[in-house]
């Protein structure tokens, strides 16, 4: 008898995953596009001292082939006035926990399938108010998304329009959140976030297109759309990914003030260590869906626990790395449909144990702020 082909699914075997996908997706659906009382949402904070607490995340995507697990039970903290940092290489899961947290996940096929993702948020009375965005109607959720929580994204030709002007577009944020704004007061919020965000002749660049602009300028001009309305909490997605290097600086020079006059906090998903390591006050690393190391920046940087997180630091070219010997971390990241029972890094680790064999390795505290999920800290 021939042997099955393990990478190869049947006609049947596909109908019968789309069936099931179907079921979950119209329940998550129904569940999603509910009326809700506020009530149901409310919540409290584990720690008083956090803006958001993302717990046990589960987001999916229900394909063909299969569910894939973008982000896995993913759960760590940003405290408020304070900058985190999600590092990992491409398909980690970095985007996709910090687009559950704005809940622009794509469905159908896309879903918060599980967990909490604690928000503590201001009324129009300064009152504070604890969402789980998790269970939030996505008709509730202009309660917060981009007034409370403003998105940065990676390439802002892609995301300003190009057949309106920039001031258009920025006084589309004060209509929404303030539809009792004139004109006239919309367009001066704008021409002051335009000030705020360190862009010469405000007023002539509130009359642009986004094509007449550099990449600079385009990424504060979005910063300041950010801005606009007051947010507590600001996710800058690979914000300097598409600048040059000379850019990147002012970029983050510039977040790194405005974090202070907003007396904001910052979620920061990049790939790269040296802005990490520059802007961070917190790291998490992410790895296959996962969070695999959380701590300080120090913790992380000095003294870095597992496997991944010191090859991430070794991949990293330095002024006196040799291009022919640069470091780089050997394998594949495995199958994200059917991903094992025991450590997702276990195939790729030079320091692997008969540990590893066994089931995954739960989130080890090494001291009060540094957390890993490694087999090698299991006695320690």
């Amino acid at each position: 008898m021939a042997k099955t082909n393990k990478n190869y699914l049947s006609g049947k075997e596909i109908r019968a995953i789309a069936r099931e996908n179907k079921k979950i997706m119209k329940s998550l659906e129904a569940y999603k596009n509910r009326k809700a009382d506020e009530s149901e949402y409310l919540t409290r904070m584990k720690n008083k001292d956090n803006i958001l607490e993302i717990d046990k995340l589960h987001t999916y995507f229900f394909t063909e082939q299969g569910v894939v697990k973008a982000v896995n039970g993913v759960s760590f903290d940003v405290p408020q006035n304070a900058t985190v940092g999600v590092v990992g290489e491409s398909g980690c899961g970095k985007s996709v926990t910090s687009m559950s947290v704005m809940r622009l996940i794509q469905g159908p096929t896309g879903q918060i399938y599980s967990g909490k993702i604690r928000f503590k948020a201001k009324d129009k009375k300064g009152k504070e108010k604890v969402y789980d965005i998790a269970k939030m109607p996505i008709s509730d959720i202009h309660k917060i998304r981009g007034d409370q929580i403003a998105m940065i994204f990676q390439e802002p030709m892609t995301s300003l329009n190009p057949v309106f002007t920039i001031g258009q577009q920025l006084d589309e944020v004060t209509f929404i959140h303030n539809p009792d704004a004139t004109k006239e007061e919309a367009r001066a919020k704008s021409i002051e976030m335009l000030n705020l965000v360190g862009i010469a002749m405000p007023e002539r660049v509130y009359y642009s297109f986004p094509h007449e602009l550099s990449g600079g300028m385009r990424q504060r001009v979005m910063i300041s759309m950010a801005l606009a309305s007051d947010p507590r909490l600001i996710i800058a997605d690979e914000p300097t990914t598409a600048l040059d290097v000379t850019i990147q600086a002012q970029i983050l020079d510039l977040l790194r003030d405005l974090k202070d006059k907003i007396d904001g906090s910052i979620l920061l998903i990049t790939h790269d260590l040296g802005i990490i390591a520059e802007m961070a006050d917190y790291v998490v690393v992410m790895y296959a869906g996962k969070v695999i190391e959380k701590g300080t920046v120090d913790e992380i940087f000095h003294n870095p626990l597992h496997p991944y997180t010191i090859g991430l630091q070794k991949s990293k070219p330095t002024l006196n790395s040799d291009s022919e010997t640069l470091y780089n971390i050997p394998g594949n990241v495995p199958n994200p449909i059917n991903m094992p029972k025991h450590c997702y890094f276990k195939e790729r680790c030079s320091k692997c144990t008969a540990k590893c064999w066994g089931e995954y390795p739960d989130m080890i505290q090494v001291s009060p702020t540094h957390f890993v999920a490694c087999h090698l800290y299991d006695e320690e």
